[in-house]
């Protein structure tokens, strides 16, 4: 069986039964298996994979706040990818070994939500610096390249750049509600306590396409690095905001709701 051959069985059977999303399928998982291929016999362990995970979107989060020009922004967003990356090896390496464990299903999902929060952050404070700074001085790339506001050049107008940190500390707590609720959600006892429905398919809906947008816009991954390269992150900005937004009003009402109607009395 030739190296080729070895790499795909290998995709296969580690990434079977594994959450998939666009870039997932077709950029990191991918490479996640070309690694793998390399790592399978070392000492690497997939804790540590998703330390270096961690590690790597970190960097990306300084390379966006401390290098303003286009070519920074570039560089973030490929250690962000490379995350990414490492993100899908680690549950790669740990079902071809069957090492998986809760514990280690736990950390992986803390260490998305850290990503998360960096990733939103950095391009956050990224854009709040270029808004205060435009063309970013002498830096190469200056001018436009280096002042990616255009969609919320309104906002500054009207109401200063004040508004670019307030609306990202609004959007930072609605992420925070959102993956608290999704959190909260996987737990057996809510599980038992409110079983799922039966999964029937539902027919088309506005709601249903509304959720689709909304779930490949939470998967930042499958579309950022096209937006760093356009330039473009202030889309990033408003439409990540507004949907976080809108699933954290959604999961915390419906806790709410389903824990208001529930009577621990029994009668």
């Amino acid at each position: 069986m030739s190296a080729w051959d070895e790499i795909k069985e290998l995709h296969k059977k580690s990434t079977a039964g594994a959450k998939e999303g666009v870039a997932f399928r077709y950029f990191s998982r991918p490479l996640a298996s070309f690694t793998l291929y390399h790592i399978q016999h070392s000492r690497w362990t997939p804790n540590q994979i998703t330390i270096l995970s961690l590690l790597t979107g970190a960097a990306g989060f300084l390379v966006h706040l401390l290098v303003l020009p286009w070519w920074g922004l570039m560089l973030g967003c490929a250690l962000f990818m490379l995350a990414h990356v490492l993100d899908a090896l680690d549950g790669q390496l740990a079902r071809h070994r069957k090492a998986g464990s809760v514990i280690g299903m736990h950390f992986d999902f803390f260490i998305d939500a850290l990503k998360a929060y960096m990733m939103y952050a950095a391009l956050a404070l990224r854009l709040w610096q270029q808004a205060l700074h435009p063309g970013c001085g002498d830096a190469p790339y200056g001018g436009e390249w280096c002042s990616p506001t255009w969609l919320i050049d309104a906002w500054i107008a009207d109401w200063g750049t004040a508004t670019i940190p307030i609306v990202g500390v609004f959007g930072m707590t609605m992420l925070a509600t959102g993956i608290g609720c999704t959190e909260f959600m996987k737990k057996k006892e809510w599980k038992d306590l409110l079983p799922p429905s039966n999964g029937a398919k539902r027919g088309f809906s506005l709601v249903g396409l509304a959720e689709t947008l909304g779930h490949f816009v939470v998967d930042y991954p499958s579309y950022i690095l096209l937006l760093c390269l356009l330039n473009r992150v202030d889309a990033y900005f408003i439409a990540y905001t507004a949907v976080v937004a809108a699933y954290a009003v959604r999961a915390l009402f419906g806790i709410t709701l389903r824990l208001w109607r529930i009577n621990p009395y029994g009668n």
